[in-house]
């Protein structure tokens, strides 16, 4: 069968093929009880190393994006939230059931923004932004197992887990700027960003990213 682009639209709702057709854990000290309806998590990733350590106080104004209505888990979802929180969907997350074939992003339009192919050896690609590549070669998982790196809109990240949270750093500056964090409720999963990060196009990429992180499938 020829293979299309992920261009092509699709509805949420629909079993989907698109390139056919078209971990962490919660740390041990957060008592916050795991939800029995999500996928067992990876194991975390070693001790936050420095300069990465959790910041004193949050960043102000951080804008926040849940990943709500499992169906019955992350796998299938909708991410709500941003200015106004839950007020607005801006994503719905649909993957193949009963067989793990594909994960398809769509915006609230209903256009396919990201897909990921449910391979041995994961596959992944951001429409217009990260081309199609292995999902353990962009969140690469550091030579002391402590982060994952990230690059992305030609910028370089890390998400290094601490405390309840993991959290998304510019790489390679002196002071370590915080872009996002990622917590767990009882039947959801939060993405905070900063406007800013919103505002260099790392939205998409963070909710891809936190989907990867959190969703208990094995990406390496």
């Amino acid at each position: 069968m020829q293979r299309r682009t992920i261009t092509e639209h699709h509805s949420p709702q629909k079993k989907m093929h698109p390139y056919a057709q078209g971990g962490w854990t919660r740390p041990a000290n957060s008592d916050v009880p795991r939800p029995s309806n999500l996928p067992p998590q990876p194991s975390i990733f070693g001790a936050l190393p420095d300069p990465f350590r959790r910041p004193q106080t949050q960043p102000p104004n951080l804008l926040p994006f849940t990943f709500t209505d499992f169906q019955p888990n992350i796998l299938t979802c909708a991410v709500t939230g941003g200015a106004h929180s839950h007020s607005r969907v801006y994503f719905h997350i649909a993957t193949d059931n009963p067989r793990l074939g594909f994960t398809v992003f769509h915006d609230s339009a209903g256009q396919p923004i990201a897909v990921i192919e449910w391979l041995k050896n994961p596959v992944l690609e951001i429409r217009g932004i990260v081309p199609k590549r292995n999902a353990s070669a962009w969140l690469a998982v550091s030579q002391d197992g402590s982060h994952r790196k990230m690059e992305a809109l030609g910028k370089h990240f890390v998400w290094v887990p601490g405390g309840e949270y993991i959290f998304l750093y510019a790489a390679g500056v002196g002071q370590p700027q915080a872009y996002a964090q990622i917590s767990r409720g009882k039947n959801s999963v939060t993405l905070e960003m900063t406007p800013e990060a919103i505002q260099i196009g790392l939205l998409e990429i963070c909710v891809v990213a936190t989907f990867l992180l959190q969703c208990g499938r094995p990406i390496d």
